[in-house]
């Protein structure tokens, strides 16, 4: 499967940012998470990797001396719902306030 194939297979209903409560490894991994009131757990070894952030379009300003962040943590996990639902594959933004994110999902 071609990464253009993956973007476009994104699945339609899918807000850009929707949270999520995620637990994870002592090495800081996803291992299980609730999403949209459903739990999960990982079903496969999440693969982290790190996205560029775009800084141009955040809402909140920051002081000219600050740092600002240009990278996030991000990790593509295959999930599976307890329920015995479907397998699906999603990319997981972790924020450095602790937050995360579902950002895609994938067929």
């Amino acid at each position: 499967m071609t990464v253009e194939h993956m973007i476009d297979s994104r699945r339609p209903g899918l807000d850009p940012d929707e949270p999520a409560s995620v637990w994870t490894t002592a090495s800081g991994a996803p291992e299980r998470l609730v999403w949209r009131g459903r739990r999960f757990l990982v079903h496969s070894k999440p693969i982290p990797w790190i996205d560029r952030i775009e800084w141009w379009m955040l809402e909140q300003r920051v002081p000219r001396t600050a740092a600002l962040p240009i990278e996030q943590r991000m990790w593509q996990v295959q999930i599976r719902a307890v329920d015995g639902g479907e397998i699906l594959l999603i990319d997981l933004a972790a924020d450095p306030d602790g937050t995360w994110r579902v950002t895609s999902v994938y067929d």
